[in-house]
């Protein structure tokens, strides 16, 4: 019984506490929900949570990267890192100067919520407001969202 204590306390724990990082210099934008690092003189990748972005082979792909370059042109983020996914990148939020980086996507319509993965519902509201007033990829009346795009290339 205290094994599996243990092992429950370890597993959570890891969701449960978040480290903040700041004044990290980026190395790399990759795409609109993808950024590279240095942090003491590593580079980390770090997966944007709450929001999915367009793939960059995707149409709005190239503008959310673009976007998100405009967001970040001072070369420096501050990182709030909630864990690590499968594919070994962190998962963070971005901040610079007060503004909530992740957020800042979608509310320009250049990130979906990602559903599956999404606990801040808050998101959803920012979302809405961006498909309203038709910014970014909500320009199209029907963007495929990034999820439905990569299903859809791994049949090919």
């Amino acid at each position: 019984m205290k094994t599996i204590n243990l092992f429950l306390l370890l597993f959570f724990s890891n969701f449960c506490f978040a480290e903040y990082v700041d004044n990290l210099q980026i190395k790399k934008i990759v795409d609109g929900d993808t950024v590279h690092v240095f942090h003491q003189d590593k580079i980390y990748k770090v997966r944007l949570i709450e929001i999915d972005a367009p793939e960059r082979n995707q149409p709005y792909g190239r503008d959310s990267t673009d976007y998100l370059k405009f967001l970040l042109k001072e070369g420096r983020v501050d990182v709030e890192i909630s864990g690590t996914d499968r594919y070994g990148r962190k998962l963070g939020r971005l901040y610079w100067k007060g503004r909530d980086i992740n957020r800042e996507m979608v509310t320009a319509g250049y990130a979906w919520v990602y559903d599956d993965y999404v606990t801040d519902k808050s998101f959803y509201e920012n979302q809405s407001k961006a498909k309203e007033l038709r910014k970014g990829l909500w320009k199209d009346l029907n963007p495929t969202p990034p999820w439905r795009w990569r299903k859809k290339k791994s049949r090919n």
